[in-house]
């Protein structure tokens, strides 16, 4: 009870206290994240992912033994299966809280980046970013290391290459400094297929994690993504954008041509909704087939194999997992919802003006 008012407390002073909530991110959540990934780091599966289904078996299993300590008058069975699981919800709200929650309300990088970076650009900025990024991804895709299906070969070493990537950009974002875990493979892909998750961040384990299924040029940029929400830049708006800004500073082509393609998603969803027919017309025009091609969420063959085994239809499971984002990203305080994940195109702009990493 005590631990649960506490946890409520910092809840609420993190609303009220940017400077509390910025003092925390850096200088006790960043040292802290850095040491306590290193637990589940170590291991070669996603800790969060086992962690989940334990808690889903708990779940059915505690009204069960509830049942049956009031049917048997064992008294010791229902005092151990309820202090257990109210253990568990406790454990749960205090890595949401810590590791998460009090994170949304830190100082917005658009504030950061606007001391320093032009925030003023119109649809033709946007146009011009966007047909810049198709033809580095054009240039890149026939000369990118690929295996023997003709993907993209992604680099093993994804943690260590973050890591470096971080370090190009830590004189303006140093919390990126530092050790980062080597993202995880989800198992259960077809559930995370149908929920439309390229990648999730498990705050009760700090583990980055990924769809085991999703396309090969989409892993470098989802998996620093992740990282980028382990290294608590909560918003998923500046994880789009620090993470593509890190893929492009990698000396790795595969992983600076995974982040051409996310910007060039963004920036082009951004075109469509103020640029003028001519100028999608020259966008698309430019798109090599190549790009194309590995600019999937998962391929073709694995998405029939999820429609042919799913028990409930990919359509609810969609719809569910972006009202669950939606709801959750606006009850911490993101008035957009999952409209905000848009918002990276803002920051791309910003962050050229100011840096010039295009040039």
């Amino acid at each position: 009870m005590i631990i649960s008012c506490l946890l409520l407390i910092i809840n609420g002073i993190s609303w009220i206290s940017v400077p509390v909530t910025d003092f925390y991110h850096r200088y006790i959540f960043c040292p802290v994240s850095r040491v306590m990934s290193h637990i589940a780091g170590v291991l070669p599966f996603s800790l969060g992912e086992i962690m989940i289904a334990l808690g889903i078996l708990i779940l059915i299993a505690f009204p069960v033994l509830l049942a049956v300590s009031f049917a048997k008058k064992n008294k010791r069975l229902r005092s151990i299966s309820s202090i257990v699981f109210c253990w568990i919800l406790v454990y749960i709200f205090l890595t949401e809280t810590l590791n998460c929650f009090v994170l949304y309300h830190t100082t917005e990088l658009t504030d950061r980046l606007s001391a320093y970076a032009d925030d003023n650009y119109d649809h033709n900025d946007v146009v011009r970013m966007c047909a810049d990024m198709i033809r580095r991804a054009n240039a890149l895709a026939p000369v990118i290391e690929r295996d023997g299906a003709g993907r993209p070969a992604v680099p093993a070493d994804i943690s260590a290459q973050a890591e470096q990537c971080f370090s190009r950009l830590t004189d303006d974002f140093p919390e990126l400094a530092g050790y980062c875990p080597q993202p995880k493979r989800l198992q259960s892909s077809m559930l995370m297929t149908q929920f439309d998750l390229q990648g999730v961040y498990f705050p009760f384990s700090l583990e980055a994690n990924y769809n085991a299924e999703l396309s090969p040029a989409r892993v470098p940029c989802t998996a620093f993504h992740e990282l980028c929400h382990v290294k608590g830049f909560i918003r998923e708006d500046e994880a789009n954008f620090l993470s593509a800004a890190a893929c492009m500073k990698s000396d790795d082509p595969v992983i600076r041509y995974s982040g051409y393609i996310i910007c060039m998603n963004y920036l082009y969803g951004e075109a469509l909704e103020y640029a003028s027919d001519e100028d999608i017309y020259m966008l698309c025009s430019l798109l090599t087939a190549e790009v194309a091609k590995d600019n999937t969420f998962v391929s073709e063959e694995y998405m029939r194999e999820v429609e042919e085994k799913a028990v409930v239809p990919t359509e609810v499971m969609n719809e569910v997992s972006h009202t669950a984002i939606d709801t959750t990203l606006k009850v911490n305080g993101i008035e957009d919802g999952e409209e905000s994940y848009n918002r990276m195109v803002t920051l791309l702009l910003m962050y050229d003006s100011r840096m010039g990493y295009l040039e």
